[in-house]
């Protein structure tokens, strides 16, 4: 079985690349749609690959904004991209999100989210409460939807470094506490308010924020909130982190936190929960799946009521790589693989038995034309 991938976000994300090397296991070769052609980029990059399926893991890639005049019209023209690419194969579509981050167009990005949901032959999503809401807003039924795990993304990185080492490593206080937000430096994240209620209450934990920039402006006001505020640390880099400066950091911290202001799946926060990291992550953020009640995971209702307490809570539990091993063995690549490519030959034999009936009808009205 041929499946493509697209958009190939893989130097950002591990994901694709971790649940493609699970899937060839199951006898699925998995290739990726790197180019992006102008003009129905997603059907005319399908077509040149002809795989048996399409995987769509982030269409937004396919109606992205770029600050340029174009804007409004790739908005406008996916709908179309999007018909062809499923009259001309079979689609799957991963939700990951429920909206693409930071869209200014929301409503045309909503539209065309849910336009490649209810096109789309099966949707996965990460979680009970995702699969819920996605039923609800695309408006199909239950039995297209399926509900996978995000996937380990600790199994590439090894076990956590001494605490020691990783702080000398990264120039830290070997006795600080210290909570690390990472990720890319982006609005949604909701960086910008932590920085905030730091310098306000006057934390006396260090908050370090480390991460590729994505919007500059954003970077600019982070910088600007920290002024004076020695207890904020602020890494802000041009290239994403990979996995050895991520267990690096993972291994210094004492906690995550993870304040973002709307988010459906977060692959930050379960990496953090794989490595045993205490972690901080507001209820409104109910899609997200960390397997709870757990002792390493703390709810907290907004920054300005219980998230002080929590966080005190969170420090105050130390890390352990062995307490998240039941859930490390519970979102294995193999577990996602074994459910995703079940899902694909049930879609691949739908799509035939689609074909065999078409041809079948196109023969008696061809006898009923003669006669």
């Amino acid at each position: 079985m041929r499946v493509l991938f697209a958009p190939d976000w893989r130097a950002g994300i591990q994901y694709q690349r971790l649940l493609a090397e699970s899937l060839r296991r199951h006898e699925v070769d998995v290739s990726f749609l790197s180019d992006y052609r102008r003009g129905l980029p997603l059907f005319r990059g399908a077509r040149a690959k002809a795989p048996d399926l399409i995987h769509v893991h982030w269409p937004e890639a396919y109606f992205q904004e770029r600050g340029d005049l174009w804007d409004w019209l790739r908005v406008l023209r996916y709908p179309l991209d999007c018909w062809l690419t499923v009259h001309y194969r079979p689609v799957v579509l991963t939700a990951h999100n429920l909206l693409p981050h930071d869209l200014a167009n929301k409503s045309g990005g909503f539209r065309n989210a849910r336009y490649t949901g209810q096109r789309s032959q099966a949707i996965f999503v990460h979680s009970n409460a995702a699969r819920q809401t996605i039923r609800e807003i695309f408006a199909l039924s239950e039995d297209r939807i399926h509900t996978i795990p995000f996937g380990d993304h600790s199994v590439t990185m090894g076990k956590p470094m001494l605490r020691e080492e990783a702080r000398a490593e990264l120039q830290l206080p070997i006795h600080q506490k210290i909570c690390l937000v990472f990720g890319t430096i982006s609005p949604y994240k909701g960086s910008d308010c932590l920085v905030r209620f730091w310098a306000e209450k006057s934390l006396p934990f260090r908050l370090a924020i480390v991460g590729p920039v994505v919007s500059t402006a954003f970077a600019n006001k982070l910088y600007k909130l920290a002024q004076g505020c020695p207890m904020v640390e602020l890494r802000l880099l041009d290239k994403w982190l990979d996995d050895a400066a991520l267990r690096v950091w993972l291994s210094a911290s004492d906690c995550s936190i993870f304040n973002y202001r709307e988010i459906f799946t977060s692959g930050a926060a379960a990496l953090a929960r794989s490595y045993g990291l205490p972690l901080l992550i507001p209820n409104r953020l109910a899609s997200v799946d960390l397997d709870e009640p757990h002792s390493h995971v703390f709810r907290f209702d907004a920054l300005n009521t219980d998230f002080r307490a929590q966080l005190e809570r969170a420090l105050a539990t130390p890390c352990d790589y062995a307490v998240a091993h039941d859930w490390r063995e519970r979102t294995s690549w193999e577990r996602v693989a074994e459910t995703t490519a079940s899902v694909y030959r049930d879609v691949l034999k739908e799509a035939a038995r689609r074909v065999k009936w078409l041809g079948r009808n196109r023969c008696s009205t061809s006898k009923d034309v003669r006669q």
